[in-house]
């Protein structure tokens, strides 16, 4: 994925849909999103948006066009991650688990998992010495 893909809050909404369960033409887009209140314009123009990005890529489809994600979820969430790391934290990963940790937020289940995760990324690391 391109790292300078910037997908607003909105658009995270249309492609969650479509990653979901792709593809998807308007019409089942439309109901996915219902509840929003946003009108089919808008959301034709959160399409076009995304569709202009590199996000979605469309095939014609009778009258209308069937929606793809171009890019995975988790590429995209991998390069929010790290844009957001690099404008908050300054590019530190352990600076931002150590807010959160500081933070007192975390249940006894996500510290096991952090847990976990660094046990395997350190066995990972030693087996590959």
């Amino acid at each position: 994925m391109e790292q300078h893909l910037s997908i607003s809050e909105s658009e995270w909404r249309v492609m969650k849909i479509v990653w979901s369960n792709s593809p998807q033409t308007l019409p089942e887009i439309l109901d996915r999103l219902k509840e929003t209140g946003w009108s089919k314009t808008t959301i034709q123009t959160y399409l076009a948006r995304l569709v202009k990005k590199g996000a979605l890529t469309t095939k014609r489809q009778g009258k209308g066009y069937l929606y793809y994600p171009a890019v995975s979820e988790s590429d995209c969430q991998l390069a929010e991650s790290r844009s957001f790391l690099s404008r908050v934290y300054d590019g530190s990963l352990s600076k931002m688990v150590m807010g959160f940790v500081k933070s007192g937020n975390l249940s006894s289940e996500e510290l096991n998992e952090l847990k976990s995760l660094i046990d395997q990324q350190e066995k990972t690391d030693a087996d590959t010495r």
